[in-house]
């Protein structure tokens, strides 16, 4: 009797050097983003390029693959540097993704978890020179996470920092938008109403969905965007040319996707809030939301949010991911967050354990002792 895997392959992992590998691997990689158990877009190849094409062109990334047989199970794309910490440097593998990445995993088939987060342990374990291994915002129960079972067990040292509470809100099967206005609170409500009717009083309230990259649709979201606090404090998309260019480039990856979707809440023709978002599978993810100051006594943020909650229950989706960290104005429509961590991994070297022991034992003491920066300057 042949026993479950006689006879196929085993998983083996290897490294690609250099950001042409994501040319290299790019129609597999669509192909293994449709097998994993969740397809979401910021792990599609196309936006770890454009992230590292606008914010790190000259990073070295190191792309950790494996295979059963010829195909493709498992990928994780890391980016390999010198760093510091509080002074010590030391060499690194980190996840390619930044504070515009919302979140990042390990992408693995559904059913190969296991079997291939091992080999790309085991791959990682034998590539020499690196100390600590770095996930940013990984969320909670995601593949991500057997690397550091895996590493624990192998005597390496680890550790994770919790990033951000990510709310969502998981949309009614029945019953449409009236079912989920029933799980809000009644103040909540109350004060929807009374908002909406005086932001639309002598003027016509329209709320508009734009599948396309539409330059000037764009453009009135940068726009709004940076008119408020954000453009203010300087880190509205706007204010980086780095960063314009990422949502341009997000935007019209989208588009070819199919997966935009532009809301804006428009009073008398003109953008009062607007949402840049992205609908994909049964999922509608918020990366930015933008609104006009000026009529912030009727809340117009959340007179969108609430609008584009509804379309979406019409629209068959399951959830309203916010992505981000946890705000108030979020918890107005949800009670559920997902955690989501960095991740670290001390390989068993000197330096390694050295820079774990710092970080574990001495940091949080030096930081509450210390002038800010600490003893090395930061």
């Amino acid at each position: 009797m042949q026993r479950r895997g006689e006879g196929r392959p085993a998983i083996a992992a290897s490294s690609r050097i250099g950001g042409a590998a994501i040319a290299e691997f790019e129609d597999e990689w669509r192909h293994l983003c449709r097998a994993a158990t969740r397809d979401e877009p910021f792990l599609r190849p196309e936006w770890i390029r454009i992230h590292l094409e606008s914010f790190e062109p000259e990073a070295r990334l190191r792309l950790v693959h494996a295979r059963r047989g010829d195909r493709l199970v498992a990928i994780l794309p890391l980016v390999e540097e010198k760093a510091r910490w509080k002074g010590i440097p030391y060499r690194r593998l980190r996840s390619a993704s930044g504070v515009h990445s919302c979140r990042f995993d390990l992408l693995a088939e559904a059913g190969e978890e296991e079997a291939a987060a091992r080999a790309i342990f085991d791959h990682l374990a034998s590539i020499p020179g690196w100390d600590v291994l770095e996930l940013r915002d990984v969320p909670l129960g995601g593949r991500a996470e057997r690397l550091l079972d895996l590493a624990a067990a192998s005597g390496f040292s680890i550790g994770t920092w919790e990033s951000m509470r990510t709310p969502y809100v998981v949309l009614p099967e029945s019953g449409g938008m009236e079912a989920l206005r029933r799980g809000l609170s009644s103040k909540f409500r109350a004060n929807l109403r009374r908002r909406r009717k005086k932001i639309a009083q002598g003027a016509e309230l329209r709320l508009r969905r734009f599948d396309h990259a539409e330059p000037r649709v764009l453009e009135d979201f940068y726009r709004l965007e940076a008119a408020g606090w954000k453009g203010r404090r300087g880190t509205a998309i706007a204010a980086d040319p780095r960063t314009r260019a990422f949502y341009d480039r997000v935007a019209a990856f989208a588009e070819a996707e199919g997966i935009l979707a532009l809301y804006s809440l428009e009073r008398n023709g003109k953008p009062v809030a607007m949402h840049f978002g992205l609908a994909s599978g049964d999922r509608y993810y918020l990366p930015k939301p933008a609104y006009d100051e000026s009529f912030s006594s009727s809340s117009p943020g959340q007179l969108l949010m609430e609008d584009v909650l509804g379309d979406c229950v019409e629209r068959g989706l399951h959830v309203f991911d916010f992505l981000g960290p946890q705000m108030d104005w979020k918890m107005d429509w949800t009670d559920r967050v997902l955690p989501h961590r960095w991740c670290f991994v001390h390989r068993p070297s000197a330096r390694g354990k050295a820079l774990y022991l710092a970080r574990r034992k001495i940091g949080p003491w030096l930081s509450r002792r210390l002038p800010r920066g600490g003893l090395f300057g930061g």
